[in-house]
C-alpha cells in the first residue's frame, strides 16, 4: 500500500512536456537486508518508458525469464544453467544459443562474470577482517583489454582503493621477490594483503578461443599476444636468451616456461585453451614463489584464475584456479 501511495504521488508530479526524450519510471519497494551478509534487494513494480505524443510503454515482463523458472527438485541439472541465465539477462554473459556460450564454458567450465567474483570475494574476506585498510596486489597483462570498467583488476581497485602492480606480459609476477617485499611493507599493522593474478585469453564474437577484435580495429588479433606469440616461437624452434644483454626478458621467460609443453599443447582439441591453461600454472608457480607472510599477523588472500576477454557488449570473465588465506 505504500507502494502504491508513493506512485500516485510521483505519477502526479513527473510529465513528459520536457522535449522529444524519454523519461523511464522504475518503481518498487526496496528491501534492507542484514548487512554484511546480504546486500539490499528491490521488488520492482513498475517499469515503463514514456514520450510526449507516445503511448507508455510497459517493460515489466523485462524483470522475468520463464527459460530459468525451471523445478530444480525435477532437474537439479537445471541449476547451473539457470545461473548462466540469470547471467546472460542480466547482459554479463553470452546467451546459451551463441557459440561464445558453448566455446567459454565448454574450455573455461565455472567461469564467472567479473563482477559475479568480485562480488563474491568481497563478500567473504569481509568476514577475515578485510576492510578499506586492505592492500591490493595484481598480476595481470597489462594489455590495454584488461584495465576496462568491467575487468575484474578494475573492479577489485574501484572497491578497495589503490593497488600494487606485479604483472607483466603473460600476468607472471615480473617485480618479483623484491617487488613483493616492498609492496608487503605498505600494508597497515595487523593489516591484510589480497592479491589477484592470472593470464588472459580471448573469445571472439565467433567463439574463436585466443582472438578478440580491439576497438577500433577492423580485424582480430590475439590475446593474450606475448603468451600466443612465445608458443608459436616453441613450435618454431625460436629459442629464448639467457643473455644479460637481452631487451625482451619477459618473453625469453614465457618462452622457456612454454616450450617443454609446446608439443603437448598442439596436440590438444584446442591449442590455444591448453595453452591458457598451462600459462596459468606458469604465472600461478611464479606468484607463490614470490609471496609470504612475512609482513606481520594478517592475511595474504591469494585469488588466481584466467581473465577471459569476452567481445562486447559482454563483459570479461574470470575462470577461478586458486582461492586461499594463508598466514603467518
Amino acid at each position: 500500500q505504500a507502494f502504491e501511495f508513493v506512485k500516485d504521488r510521483m505519477l502526479k508530479i513527473v510529465n513528459t512536456k520536457f522535449g522529444s526524450g524519454r523519461l523511464v519510471l522504475i518503481g518498487g519497494i526496496q528491501i534492507n537486508l542484514p548487512y554484511p551478509e546480504f546486500v539490499d534487494h528491490f521488488l520492482p513494480l513498475m517499469f515503463e518508458i514514456r514520450q510526449e505524443g507516445r503511448d507508455p510503454k510497459d517493460l515489466m515482463d523485462r524483470f522475468t525469464n520463464l527459460s530459468i523458472q525451471q523445478d530444480l527438485k525435477r532437474s537439479p541439472w537445471a541449476a547451473a544453467g539457470a545461473e548462466r541465465e540469470v547471467f546472460s539477462w542480466l547482459t554479463w554473459s553470452p546467451p546459451a544459443i551463441t557459440q561464445e556460450y558453448k566455446t567459454l564454458h565448454r574450455y573455461f567450465p565455472g567461469a564467472l562474470p567479473g563482477q559475479a567474483v568480485h562480488g563474491r570475494v568481497a563478500r567473504i574476506l569481509a568476514g577475515y577482517g578485510f576492510d578499506e585498510s586492505t592492500l591490493l596486489g595484481t598480476s595481470f597483462c597489462p594489455d590495454e583489454i584488461n584495465n576496462e570498467s568491467d575487468s575484474l583488476s578494475v573492479l577489485m581497485q574501484d572497491y578497495w582503493g589503490e593497488v600494487f602492480p606485479m604483472g607483466g606480459i603473460s600476468g607472471t609476477p615480473f617485480s618479483g621477490k623484491t617487488g613483493f617485499a616492498a609492496f608487503s611493507s605498505h600494508v597497515a599493522d595487523d593489516g591484510n594483503i589480497l592479491v589477484a593474478f592470472g593470464p588472459h585469453v580471448g573469445i571472439s564474437a565467433g567463439g574463436e578461443v585466443g582472438k578478440c577484435l580491439r576497438e577500433g580495429q577492423a580485424k582480430e588479433s590475439t590475446a593474450c599476444g606475448a603468451v600466443v606469440g612465445a608458443y608459436n616461437a616453441c613450435l618454431c624452434g625460436t629459442p629464448s636468451t639467457d643473455s644479460t644483454d637481452s631487451y625482451d626478458m619477459q618473453m625469453d621467460f614465457c618462452k622457456r616456461q612454454i616450450a617443454p609443453h609446446a608439443e603437448a599443447i598442439s596436440k590438444t582439441e584446442n591449442p590455444l585453451a591448453s595453452l591458457a591453461h598451462q600459462s596459468y600454472q606458469m604465472v600461478e608457480e611464479t606468484m607463490f614463489a614470490v609471496v609470504n607472510n612475512d609482513f606481520g599477523s594478517g592475511y595474504l588472500c591469494l585469488l588466481g584464475g584466467i581473465q577471459i576477454n569476452m567481445p562486447n557488449p559482454m563483459e570479461d570473465h574470470f575462470y577461478p584456479c586458486t582461492f586461499e588465506l594463508r598466514k603467518a
